[in-house]
């Protein structure tokens, strides 16, 4: 009776119509009601991006609660057969072991339901004493989650707030709801980028090790209310059977129950598949979780929507249309959805599944031990028997990290303690042996190896049908690391690594002249230069090869013994955060020029761009300070006498020009930067700035400015060419300064990105009048001697290209000859400064670390003197 409800404690009832409730008062509600039952126990165990309390409530039966550690350490066990003594331990783990379920609230804090979802769930199940209640807390353990993302609960509350009453009332936020990933949330769990992803990552593969992961989410409100496993085709090869089959039985008896109780609208094998591993609910398949999504349709935040049955439409793969079928058997009838709905639909999908697990609860346990027996086994019986991460990395510090986030995934790695054999092929003491034998196995092998997506159509002889997110993501190829998988057994003597300490060099702080140099090779070697920028340093940039230092080498020095000691104090900073490469040479006679900190702006539009949050977390990982520009201020011109370097995140022409129309978004939110802002951008390069445009955004100057320079892929049918989300091979000029720091070759993140051609093939196409399908506007035709003076004034440079052989890596692509030997990175001379086409995703969610460089180029080059 002391357990006050949520309705009491947070002023109305969950879900009521224009009401929510904002984190704090969540929090204070799950911390009020910890220490009234013994049935839960509330936890902090982090902060969140900006500083919010991460909570986790562990709920179960009161006995369960009062003995919590001896059942992670029974967890433990299952997870990782390795622990086990003997059968007769592992008897005694099936009977006392209970299924683990983590339910995830609200990672996507626009889908808000799930978090004010989760203190009614928790107040029914401590305080409810039916036998249906104490079944489930006698066998399970849940670990609620109220919400993934504690940030956006917050700022969504805000702004919903802020515009109630109003024409944008539940309408779209200017901002990310998550400071740099916004939605992209969901796409960082085997790269680890973000506090809230890294914080739950650690309940998941050190902690608690659960049976079942279930990701409560949110989708568009036009066609089915709610979805539920199973998922859409294609497969993973490296997803389990018997996970597919799990998630098969938990969604069924989900959309069972929710018939039952009168719940129409739920369809299934729809929409969403089980390919890609970035996921919330996705990487868990390969640690032998059971992981399970449901997504309701969304009413505006907490305002409700009527919605007639003639306006709902089906559309995605396995939902053409909103008509029964076997996979949608009673589609909702219309009428006002609102949030309390979507709370509804998902308290009985969670009932579904704590009811199914408690009387099953032996066979989740069993089945959860022998996933991992059977990856230990297939480890020791079936090629690749391990991956090597030899130690000499062009970049040691993306090799690290690479190594660091596998293990924060629960990836055991080891050291060679001596040279050993592999294949035939002699590797040397320091190389870091990842042994497949181990419980997470398809994990290890789905971040090591290529992916090869099926050749999938939407129908016999049609366009490709599109994967759900990524095709190919594949660790060391985006990374830019050295690994090798060994296909026969081996022997060598290893020792258990929990650290990456080997690829940190020390810093020889005794030299008071000459110069410290850098190749630049290693991202973090930016950082160190950035800091080496920021303490004043005398900073210098190789324009020529000196012995074994190739042009784009970096040397620093200094001209007395106060000016030394900052050299040394910065580089002995940056040592100690991170693996950086600095030589010391007693005499520099390549020819050189000054670098400055180069004064760099990055745009952010208020339409909330994922893009620019992650391109943000990329500068500041690597230290380069930047201003963030809006609209107004590219408009108010004068931004050459700001800036030397400004960049255009991933934006379609249109949006960066127009932005949100007004009926979306109120002033000043509303709009682009317009055909003015463009042209200040155009006299920003004419004085000498350095305009830097990612992926989409080359269309500013391919398009608008009619540069030299035409991606051969735009209108192009995805019949005749598709590459979506896959690595790819580029050849670099690494004698440019935008290719400082690369070898011949790398891989790049490509998207459907960019193809050019360059030169007088760009610009022929043009001689012929276009309209534009926009306006109606007809262009202007180049005549013979335009185009020629167009190129003498605009020369354009590639500097990265498309393989003219094999291109794709990992992933898929469909028309791969319309990649090959094109343009990817292109440097266009306009006035006194230039323009930088990067026509792919070169910082891609943060996760291609091998690319990152030509960016960093790009920004540097800006700082660069004569």
């Amino acid at each position: 009776d002391a357990i006050p409800t949520p309705a009491e404690f947070i002023g109305h009832e969950v879900g009521a119509d224009f009401k929510l409730a904002r984190w704090e008062k969540i929090v204070a509600y799950f911390e009020t009601i910890d220490p009234l039952s013994d049935r839960i126990r509330v936890r902090r165990i982090d902060t969140s991006t900006e500083g919010a309390p991460y909570i986790l409530a562990e709920i179960s039966s009161a006995d369960t609660i009062r003995d919590i550690d001896r059942y992670q350490r029974i967890q433990a066990r299952i997870a990782d057969p390795r622990l086990i003594a003997d059968a007769a331990e592992r008897a005694r783990l099936l009977e006392e072991g209970k299924p683990v379920i983590v339910v995830s609230c609200s990672l996507h804090s626009v889908e808000i339901g799930a978090s004010q979802m989760s203190m009614e769930l928790a107040y029914n199940l401590i305080t409810r004493d039916d036998e249906h209640t104490r079944e489930i807390l006698d066998n399970c353990i849940i670990l609620l989650v109220p919400s993934a993302n504690p940030d956006g609960i917050n700022k969504i509350a805000d702004w919903y707030d802020r515009t109630l009453n109003t024409p944008f009332e539940g309408g779209r936020m200017p901002w990310l709801y998550q400071k740099y990933a916004g939605h992209d949330n969901n796409r960082d769990w085997f790269m680890l980028n973000l506090e809230e992803t890294r914080t739950l990552t650690r309940v998941l593969y050190k902690e608690w090790h659960p049976t079942v992961m279930y990701d409560v989410h949110q989708m568009g409100n036009r066609g089915a209310r709610f979805f539920v496993p199973p998922f859409f085709d294609p497969v993973n090869p490296n997803v389990h059977p018997l996970i597919h089959q799990s998630i098969m039985l938990i969604g069924g008896h989900m959309a069972t129950l929710l018939q039952e109780n009168g719940r129409s609208g739920v369809v299934y094998k729809a929409i969403f598949d089980n390919w890609w591993q970035g996921g919330n609910r996705t990487t868990p398949y390969r640690h032998n979780i059971v992981g399970i999504l449901t997504e309701a349709a969304s009413p505006k935040v907490a305002t409700p929507v009527f919605q007639e049955y003639r306006s709902l439409r089906g559309g995605g793969r396995g939902f053409p249309e909103y008509t029964p079928a076997v996979n949608f058997p009673e589609p909702w009838p219309g009428g006002w959805w609102r949030l309390r709905d979507v709370i509804e639909y998902e308290m009985i999908a969670c009932d579904a599944l704590f009811t199914l697990a408690s009387r099953y609860r032996e066979r989740f346990v069993r089945n959860h031990l022998w996933l991992g027996e059977e990856a230990i086994r297939k480890g020791r019986e079936e090629p690749p028997y391990a991956w090597l991460v030899p130690p000499d990395q062009s970049d040691p510090g993306a090799a690290a990290h690479m190594l660091e986030i596998l293990h924060a995934t629960g990836i055991d790695a080891h050291q060679a303690k001596a040279p050993f054999t592999a294949d035939g092929v002699a590797y040397p003491a320091g190389t870091y042996v990842l042994l497949a034998a181990q419980p997470f196995r398809p994990h290890l092998k789905d971040m090591m190896e290529r992916q090869e997506y099926p050749n999938r159509a939407q129908y016999p002889g049609g366009p490709p049908e599109g994967p759900y997110d990524m095709a190919g993501w594949t660790l060391p190829l985006q990374m830019g690391v050295r690994s090798v998988a060994v296909v026969s057994p081996f022997e060598a003597d290893l020792a258990a690594a929990n650290s990456f300490e080997s690829y940190k060099t020390a810093i020889d702080a005794d030299h008071t002249s000459g110069f410290y140099v850098t190749k630049r090779t290693g991202n973090y070697d930016y950082a160190a230069v950035n800091a080496l920028l920021d303490a004043g340093a005398d900073v210098r940039v190789l324009i020529e090869t000196q012995g074994d230092l190739p042009a784009g080498s970096i040397a620093v020095t200094a001209s007395d013994p106060e000016a030394w000691r900052t050299v040394w104090a910065a580089l002995a900073a940056s040592s100690a955060k991170a693996p950086i490469r600095f030589d010391h040479i007693d005499v520099l006679s390549a020819k050189t020029v000054s670098l400055v900190k180069p004064r760099t702006a990055l745009y952010q539009p208020w339409t909330a761009s994922m893009d620019e949050g992650w391109t943000r977390l990329v500068l500041e990982r690597f230290e380069f300070p930047y201003e963030t520009l809006h609209n107004a201020e590219i408009r108010a011109g004068k931004l050459r006498d700001r800036f030397d370097c400004i960049i255009i995140p991933d934006l379609r022409l249109g949006s960066l020009l127009d932005g949100h129309d007004d009926t979306v978004m109120p002033p000043p939110y509303a709009g682009g930067i317009g055909k003015d802002g463009a042209m200040e951008l155009e006299r920003f390069v004419e004085q000498g700035g350095t305009l830097v445009l990612l992926d989409s955004a080359t269309r500013l100057a391919t398009d608008l400015l009619r540069v030299a320079v035409k991606d051969t892929l735009a209108g192009v049918p995805s019949k005749d060419f598709f590459c979506p989300g896959s690595i790819v091979r580029l050849r670099v000029d690494n004698g440019h300064p935008l290719g400082f720091g690369f070898g011949d070759e790398a891989a790049g993140f490509f998207a459907r990105s960019q193809a050019f051609v360059t030169g007088k093939a760009a610009l022929e196409p043009a001689k012929t009048a276009a309209k534009d399908k926009k306006d109606g506007a007809v262009a202007a035709a180049l005549t013979d001697a335009e185009i020629e003076a167009k190129l003498d004034a605009q020369p354009v440079t590639t500097v990265v290209s498309y393989s003219d052989n094999i291109v794709l890596l990992s992933g898929w692509i469909h028309g791969a000859d319309r990649l090959r030997n094109r343009a990817a990175v292109c440097e266009v001379a306009y006035g006194k400064g230039r323009i930088v086409l990067l026509g792919f995703r070169v910082q891609h969610r943060a996760q291609p670390w091998g690319t990152f460089k030509f960016l960093f180029n790009a920004i540097y080059w800006s700082g660069m003197g004569e």
